[in-house]
């Protein structure tokens, strides 16, 4: 394996997107450390943090922010038949986003090849080979782990839930309706729901709110009364003090933070 670019901790803002119809002329790993856009077969899926996806070389990439800023690990990179096997030995997917939990782990070794293939170091090839071969074993230990204390066919379900939850923050969600769709008790569904995304559901119900609400008050003028009827809020006072407790300031004090930024 050789890399021909990397990146690590690269934030952009809400208007990044990438488009390469005919995909990069190499494979490209994206380690994903906010939500973001995917258009994958022509449809569009929204995907949260702590997520990946391995591009094969030829398919068409197209990604976007959602949200306020799109922030990510990459590498490029080129394969041997032998590299090619390896990854497939592991059962690494191609051009499909998995969601991975912590990636704190897999983010280090992504820095610390970056580190290497700009440094001057005399090995810095062959160190770099290393930490590729490293990154994709842990990767496929990260994946199974998930897969192992996920409760079995659970994962999915839950993984469709959430999915849905950042697909669509304006439904009305509540406890009872979630875990009616899995015939399982409230109690047990947000114990599950945390233990294998590390996070209670209703934060992430918020979240995906807040989110939703940062990418219309950054590319709309839609009043903020109507944007927190369009994140699932019935009351804008509600939202109001919401949106003030996550995000540290109002939404109208957020709206006028991003025009500033667009100015300058």
């Amino acid at each position: 394996m050789q890399i021909n670019n990397i990146g690590h901790n690269h934030i952009h803002d809400a208007d990044f997107i990438i488009k390469r119809p005919s995909g990069s002329g190499d494979y490209l790993l994206v380690l994903l450390k906010s939500p973001a856009v995917f258009t994958l077969n022509g449809e569009d899926t929204i995907t949260e943090s702590n997520s990946f996806i391995l591009y094969r070389k030829g398919t068409p990439q197209f990604y976007r922010a959602y949200g306020s800023s799109f922030s990510n690990d990459w590498f490029h990179f080129e394969m041997s038949d032998d590299d090619l096997k390896f990854i497939e030995s592991l059962s690494i997917p191609f051009d499909e986003v998995k969601i991975l939990g912590d990636i704190n782990d897999l983010s280090l070794i992504i820095k610390n090849m970056c580190y290497e293939r700009y440094s001057s170091n005399k090995y810095k090839d062959d160190s770099v080979r290393l930490y590729m071969k490293l990154f994709f074993l842990k990767l496929a230990e990260k994946m199974s782990s998930v897969s192992k204390d996920t409760h079995g066919s659970y994962y999915e379900k839950m993984s469709i839930i959430r999915t849905n939850i950042y697909n669509k923050p304006y439904d009305n969600w509540t406890i009872q309706g979630m875990s009616h769709q899995l015939t399982m008790s409230e109690s047990y569904f947000q114990h599950l729901y945390k233990k294998i995304f590390g996070t209670g559901v209703m934060n992430d119900v918020i979240q995906s709110r807040i989110e939703h609400a940062k990418y219309l008050l950054s590319t709309t003028d839609i009043s903020i009364e109507h944007i927190s009827q369009m994140c699932g809020y019935n009351s804008s006072s509600h939202f109001m003090r919401q949106f003030k407790k996550e995000a540290g300031m109002t939404p109208s004090e957020y709206r006028k933070t991003i025009i500033i930024i667009d100015k300058r």
